[in-house]
């Protein structure tokens, strides 16, 4: 009679914790599929958008010191901006500037852990800095967020090989 007491108190445990196991995924939000929070908001009254593009022309232009300056001032404006962060961190790879590259992309991700681009760049910095092993973090990361048609993907998917073929050659 007691082992079919523990029986049924087993089942019942079971099905409690598969019913909210259920639940919880049912409900659990999808933080990937969310929209991002709007953390970028201009200042009121300032010209931050006028301030942003033209700094988006100075990086195109390949005046990449002068971008940064211009991010640095819409930042004065919109501190907590993850776009101008990440944009200065692409500024600072092409200057081969790794180390301030990674503080930039590191703060894009402190702002907002959802900025797809900010984990290319940590990756590509990583590397610079010779830190394979976290720019396959970084780069795994990426593949993992980015959407199927990104058109980064496959050069992410490369650049992961690449870095696998590097450690096994290392380690022969």
């Amino acid at each position: 009679m007691k082992t079919i007491d523990i029986r049924l108190k087993s089942t019942l445990l079971t099905l409690a914790l598969v019913f909210m196991i259920v639940l919880v995924v049912n409900f659990w939000p999808d933080i990937v599929n969310q929209p991002m929070p709007d953390v970028a908001e201009p200042a009121p009254g300032s010209n931050t958008s006028a301030l942003f593009d033209r700094a988006v022309t100075d990086l195109r232009k390949r005046h990449y010191r002068q971008a940064i300056e211009s991010f640095r001032k819409v930042l004065k404006s919109s501190p907590t901006m993850p776009e101008a962060y990440a944009n200065i961190g692409f500024a600072h790879i092409e200057l081969k500037q790794y180390e301030l590259a990674k503080q930039a992309f590191n703060t894009t991700l402190e702002l907002r852990p959802g900025q797809v681009n900010a984990y290319w760049g940590l990756a590509v910095s990583l590397e610079g800095l010779g830190d394979i092993p976290a720019a396959m973090g970084a780069m795994k990361t990426y593949v993992h967020l980015a959407r199927p048609d990104d058109v980064y993907l496959k050069k992410a998917n490369a650049a992961l090989w690449e870095w696998q073929q590097m450690k096994k050659t290392a380690a022969q």
